[in-house]
């Protein structure tokens, strides 16, 4: 029923919470996994003569990749393989877009991530992803 899965990972606890109930559905179904996070490179600070915070891009790239070779080994742990990416961008659109390249049959992403902040002002990823995307969402609590 579902041949590609991708799980967003953010390195919260309901993104590995979702990284389970996806590792679950990949051995039912025998599915490829995608473990994709997005370091948002969209929203970063700007001032004259100068587009972001020299070595902020970095240091999001550096927390992002953390967060995904620790799934990486959770899905090794579990006896599975998967394919990892690593993208740059807004992640609310990244998220809803990447699924048409891969032909992605269902994203699964936890309730709610790390920033509160940005989700009280510009809206849930997760949200935001289950409203825009033409792929199936499961939303893990």
């Amino acid at each position: 029923m579902f041949n590609r899965i991708l799980v967003a990972i953010d390195g919260s606890k309901n993104s590995y919470d979702a990284l389970e109930a996806a590792m679950d559905l990949t051995k039912k179904f025998n599915s490829e996994l995608y473990l994709v996070s997005v370091v948002n490179t969209a929203n970063l600070p700007v001032s004259v003569g100068v587009s972001y915070v020299p070595g902020l891009t970095d240091e999001l790239e550096t927390g992002a990749k953390v967060d995904l070779q620790k799934a990486e080994e959770m899905v090794k742990g579990a006896g599975l393989a998967c394919h990892v990416e690593l993208l740059n961008g807004e992640p609310r659109s990244e998220l809803a877009n990447f699924p048409k390249d891969k032909e992605i049959d269902l994203i699964i992403m936890g309730k709610t991530g790390l920033n509160a902040l940005e989700r009280a002002f510009v809206g849930s990823v997760t949200r935001y992803v289950s409203e825009h995307s033409k792929t199936n969402v499961l939303i893990v609590n």
